[in-house]
Parts: structure tokens; sequence; C-alpha cells
């Protein structure tokens, strides 16, 4: 689940079992009944380990926060081990309670520390489970006011190759971190040989992002610093391996608890991806606060970007987050935004303007444009980042006019992407 659509939506709480008696989940569906936006998601009939893990169904995925009844008299040491695969599966949003007959004091030692939250004695009541659902539905409202700070992740693909996304990027990221004092990651999300650490002037890129997937399971603070570029701005980068080897095929879920743990690391975190991943594009628009598709006022890339509208159109939930970004225009261009907007169906939510010669010096020195240089492209960049720090829709002065006429002349000029 996004957390970004979880804020938005009402939360929903989340109840499940694992190798549970017919006493227990028969209390559990009975307490989720009585307890408001609480649903009991099923039973799993095996311990959660690393070589044997369930597929947990989409509805329990997007809960605001789950409560896992785990029984302990069954096996001790597997359960012990659910725990722990639960908590690195879930992050904040799972609660175990540990079920058993025995109370050993061992046991509920080892257990607290494998992070259950609570230990109930069997029989267990369904008054006993609704009160621990109920002290669960507090806790989360706590913690959700409390991450009312929460970093925001922003996607960036292109039209097409060549169109400057990649150095929006790290210029959007530098702006954020030196004129606005966010801590911010930029993930080059390119599987090789990606741009970013060298338009940084960076050259200690030994781990990239496909890295962190893979040792998702062991992911905290000081793997993630160990991980981690710093650039002498204060920006932490995530390079693309410096080689051409095959990627890391991950899955969402696996993204999905990369960005949870990372909103709670930074401000914000900037994805430096390509529309042609077609087995992570989606996750990555999935997990996205915002998607800003980069183009520049030319047929080929307006005509790929009227496509790529047209698609992510289909799924509302990213058509929501979707910003269309117009980089290098010209007051000479032979379509202005408006009329672009109106060709595409989809307003156009920034325009930056060409400032080419700058930065292509400043992409050869490895070193991003001063924000303090008083210039209309830090203009533009500016804009941009308050609209990413206010977590607003942007304006579109012109959007109403767009919408209300027709331009003949654009749609004879554009007739042909139809």
């Amino acid at each position: 689940m996004s957390p970004s659509s979880s804020r938005s939506a009402a939360p929903t709480y989340a109840v499940f079992s694992v190798c549970a008696g017919p006493e227990l989940v028969s209390a559990a569906i009975a307490a989720a009944e009585q307890t408001p936006q609480t649903f009991f998601a099923g039973e799993f009939r095996d311990y959660v380990t690393i070589d044997k893990r369930p597929q947990f169904p989409h509805r329990l995925k997007e809960a605001t926060t789950s409560l896992a009844l785990v029984n302990f008299d069954l096996d001790p040491e597997l359960a012990l081990e659910t725990t722990v695969r639960l908590q690195q599966i879930f992050l904040s949003r799972m609660m175990v309670v540990g079920v058993g007959v025995t109370l050993d004091a061992h046991l509920l030692l080892r257990a607290i520390r494998a992070g259950c939250t609570d230990f109930l004695a069997a029989p267990v009541s369904v008054a006993d489970l609704s009160s621990v659902l109920q002290r669960m539905q507090q806790a989360s409202i706590l913690q959700q006011k409390g991450k009312a700070s929460i970093g925001r992740v922003v996607a960036f693909f292109g039209a097409k190759g060549g169109v400057g996304t990649t150095t929006l990027a790290v210029h959007l990221a530098n702006y954020l971190v030196t004129r606005h004092g966010k801590k911010v990651l930029l993930i080059d999300h390119m599987h090789q040989l990606g741009h970013v650490a060298l338009y940084l002037g960076l050259k200690d890129t030994q781990y990239h992002f496909d890295e962190l997937l893979r040792n998702v399971d062991r992911l905290d603070s000081e793997l993630l610093n160990g991980f981690a570029i710093r650039h002498e701005s204060g920006l932490h980068v995530m390079a693309s391996p410096e080689i051409a080897n095959a990627h890391f095929a991950s899955q969402h879920d696996e993204l999905e608890r990369v960005m949870d743990f990372l909103r709670s690391e930074y401000d914000f975190v900037l994805i430096d991806s390509s529309m042609t991943y077609q087995e992570t594009k989606s996750s990555i628009m999935a997990e996205a606060d915002e998607v800003y598709i980069v183009f520049t006022p030319d047929i080929a890339a307006l005509r790929d970007l009227a496509r790529l509208v047209e698609h992510i159109g289909l799924n509302p939930a990213a058509s929501g987050k979707l910003r269309l970004l117009l980089n290098r225009s010209t007051a000479s261009d032979s379509l202005t935004p408006a009329e672009i907007q109106k060709a595409v169906r989809f307003p156009v939510a920034h325009s930056v303007p060409n400032n080419y010669g700058e930065l292509l010096r400043s992409i050869n020195q490895g070193m991003p444009i001063s924000t303090l240089h008083p210039s209309v492209f830090n203009q533009a960049l500016a804009g941009i980042a308050r609209q990413m720090i206010d977590g607003a829709e942007p304006e579109r002065e012109q959007e109403a006019a767009v919408a209300a006429t027709s331009s003949i002349g654009a749609r004879k000029r554009l007739a042909f992407w139809r």
C-alpha cells in the first residue's frame, strides 16, 4: 500500500491468525465484527519464516494497522521467527500478539524482544480481543499524528530518452537540500550505467538500489547509511551500477517495505526511473506521492507523452498523482503549454525554460548549478520545490480556459497522434 493513499482514505484495521485453533479464529472474527473499521483478514496455517512466506491478501496489505494473533504453543521457535518476519514485512503497521496456554517467563521475554506487544493466555475471550483491537486503533491514531511530517516519495520518468529527466531530478534534489534544508535521498533507478552520480561528481558507488532491495530483511538505519553516498551539499544518493549486468527482479511488497522505511528516514525520496522498466514502473507509481513525466516540446516526445497519459489515465490512483513537466521550453516553441494541454488532455503542471548550455557545463564539471544563481531556471526549480513541499496540487492558471475552449490549430497539427 502506498502511504499517500492510506493518508487520504479512511483508516482500516485488520486482524488475522497464525497457526491458531478454531476457537481463537472464531473469537477473532467476532471481535472484528464488534470493532469499528476492523475486519478479519484470514487464518494462516503455517508460520511465517524466511523459507515460507504466505501470499498476503491485498486488503490486508492496505490496512492502516494490522494485528497478528500468533500461536506460541505449537512451535515457540517458529512463532518467534514469525513475529520477527511480520515486523520486517509490515514495519510499523503491524502489532503481534502471542497466544498460548503456558506463560513461561523466559519465553515471554524473548517474545517481547522479538516484537510482541502483548501476550494472551488461551483460551482467549472475545472481550479480551476487542480490548486489544481498541488499543491497537488508539496506538495507530497516535502514531499517525506523530507522522504528520512523514517523507514524500517523488518519481521522475521521461516521456522518452534525452528529455533531461536526470538533470532535473538532480537539480531539484539539490535545491530541496540547499535552499530548504530538507533531508533528501536521490535514487538512480537505472539498472545499469545511470548518470546521477556522474552529474554530481561522485565516484564511490559500490552499492546501489537493487542491493538495498536484496537486503530488505536486514534494512535499518545503519545499513542504509552504509549504502547511501553523501554529496558535499548534504544530499544522499543511491547510485546506479557502473557495470552492465542483470538487475535484481524485486517484488512489489519488497519495494513497498523499502519505501515505507525510507519515508521514515528522509523528508523526500526522489526516484529517477525509466518508463522502459515494465516490471517495476507500476510499483514505483503506486508507492510515489507524485509522479512527474518530463517531456520536451518536440514531436517525438509529445507523441510519446500523449500515449503515456492515455495509458496512465486508465488507473485513477496513478493519474491523481501525475504531473506533467515541460522541459527546455522557449518562447519560439511551435506549441505553447496551453496547446499541449489540449492535445494530451491533461494539464501541464510546470514549465522549465531552456538552459541547455549552462546545464551541459554543470554536467561536465560534475557540479549542479548553484541555487543562489539568479536565473529563470532556478526560479522554475523554486516553484516546483515549493509545490512539492506544500504537497498541494500545482497551480494551473490556464487549466479552466483550456478546458472551456478548443484549439483548432493545435488539433490539426497534432492530429496524427490520435
